[in-house]
């Protein structure tokens, strides 16, 4: 490997930091968000108050996912080195990962029209609360997805010896807490409820920090994992 690969390699791998910091960012910038079980004058009350901290973080949310469609591609060949063979794992986790932010993203734009259209227009329609438990749905939706990615990026890199035991643990833990951030779709209030301490805080915040520890662990290793297999 050349030294202009290497840099490229890792350059690669930190766009998983670049994610991590500016979905961070565009999910916090609004403030802590409303819960399944306020009021529907409370939820636009919320849009409207924060419209313009809810449009901006959307566009940073947006701007996550090119990261993160780098990063996938990044540790899907980090992980695909080291399995050899097929690579189905390394595939499976990509696949998990792309269909995650697609609905991630699916998820922010319909809060984006909440913000956008209702709030701007100083009323609230009668679908308004349909709008937003949609938007909780595509979150959850995609947590399912992400568990997906996790748990097959964990496994391949068990198996491979591409990621060291901490990451290969820690990843099947999130991948768990991603289905247990599913249950949103039928809680109506509390710890698992949209609002929630799971879906808000554990969930997107272990996972963060998962890629952005697999970002450094990749960086340091210019991208290419300690030990290759040539089965899968």
């Amino acid at each position: 490997m050349d030294v202009a690969d290497a840099k490229g390699r890792k350059l690669d791998a930190a766009t998983g930091i670049g994610f991590a910091v500016l979905a961070l960012v565009g999910f916090g910038l609004p403030g802590t968000p409303p819960k399944a079980d306020d009021s529907l004058t409370e939820i636009a009350k919320f849009f409207a108050d924060k419209r313009d901290e809810i449009l901006v973080g959307n566009f940073l949310i947006g701007l996550s996912a090119l990261f993160f469609l780098w990063f996938a591609g990044s540790l899907r060949s980090y992980l695909r080195a080291g399995e050899g063979g097929e690579g189905r794992l390394s595939a499976a986790s990509f696949g998990g990962g792309i269909a995650g932010i697609a609905l991630l993203l699916g998820g922010a734009a319909v809060l984006n029209l909440f913000a956008f259209d209702f709030a701007k227009a100083g009323e609230v329609p009668a679908l308004a609360r349909g709008v937003f438990d949609a938007s909780g749905a595509f979150f959850a939706m995609g947590s399912f997805c992400f568990a997906a990615f996790f748990a097959a990026a964990s496994c391949s890199g068990a198996r491979s010896g591409a990621l060291p035991p901490w990451a290969y643990w820690s990843g099947s833990v999130i991948a768990l807490i991603q289905v247990l951030a599913g249950l949103t779709l039928f809680a109506e209030n509390g710890f698992f409820a949209a609002g929630g301490g799971m879906p808000t805080y554990i969930a997107p915040l272990t996972a963060f920090l998962w890629v952005i520890a697999a970002s450094v662990l990749m960086m340091r290793r210019d991208g290419v994992p300690p030990v290759a297999r040539t089965a899968p």
